[in-house]
């Protein structure tokens, strides 16, 4: 089969760990299934990709989160070195990494070889991306919280506080400097803003199989993969699968 027809498989955070660690669920995945996926992906039987949003949830700390919205383009924050050493391990199999742009340019994990534009065109892709993620509104809501947050916490420059487009972005750290206790109102926003940016990540490339075991449970109905929602995903076009499912649909 060539490359072309070979299925094309998003892996979510939480099925990463199991590629890497088959054993690491076993009441959630079988081992056996993840040692399948993890075969299929590393002899090529399916073509394997993972979403740069992905990286950003696994690899920073809540507060090494802030800090990268605080200064995006500034020095890489410190990243946990457990999740790097999974993802390289991910990245050795073959995984390939999907392009989901977030506020800076950043390269969580050198050598993680990005997906080429084999499917849609790259201005396509982008095109693609823009409107998957514009109408879930997660950066929005990020952007409101921060807003809110900039009015206790101003930014400022020579005592003098400031506003600009972006200054939104580190209000969030100021506030938790200050020991504003927000971890659990920004965590969830966060996490559902990568959510969309990883789905959407899949979405742009044109891949055919997102494969999770996240139901969105703990965000309830609102959320993006809550199982209510799958039938909008599925009209979109986005095929959700466990990684069972995978298994058996594809014959691994």
């Amino acid at each position: 089969m060539s490359a072309s027809k070979l299925p094309r498989v998003t892996f979510d955070t939480n099925v990463c760990n199991v590629i890497h660690n088959p054993d690491r669920w076993p009441n959630q995945v079988d081992p056996e299934d993840a040692r399948k996926i993890r075969a299929a992906i590393q002899d090529g039987t399916i073509l394997g990709f993972v979403s740069e949003a992905t990286l950003f949830i696994e690899c920073l700390s809540f507060e090494e989160k802030l800090a990268y919205l605080a200064a995006p383009t500034g020095a890489l924050p410190a990243l946990d070195p457990r999740a790097v050493a999974r993802f390289e391990d991910v990245a050795k199999v073959g995984a390939r990494l999907l392009h989901a742009p977030l506020i800076g340019a950043t390269i969580f994990i050198e050598g993680f070889q990005w997906a080429d534009d084999d499917v849609l065109s790259q201005g396509d892709r982008q095109t693609r991306f823009s409107d998957f993620c514009h109408p879930l509104g997660g950066r929005e809501k990020l952007k409101q919280y921060g807003e809110a947050l900039e009015t206790k916490y101003p930014s400022t420059f020579h005592g003098t506080p400031t506003k600009g487009p972006l200054t939104w972005m580190s209000a969030f750290k100021r506030a938790a400097d200050a020991g504003e206790k927000i971890r659990s109102d920004v965590g969830p926003i966060i996490g559902e803003w990568c959510d969309g940016l990883i789905v959407g990540s899949h979405f742009a490339y044109g891949n055919d199989v997102f494969c999770t075991i996240d139901e969105g449970k703990g965000a309830g109905a609102g959320s993006l993969l809550h199982h209510s929602n799958r039938a909008a995903l599925k009209a979109k076009g986005v095929i959700v699968m466990t990684p069972a499912e995978l298994v058996q649909h594809y014959g691994l």
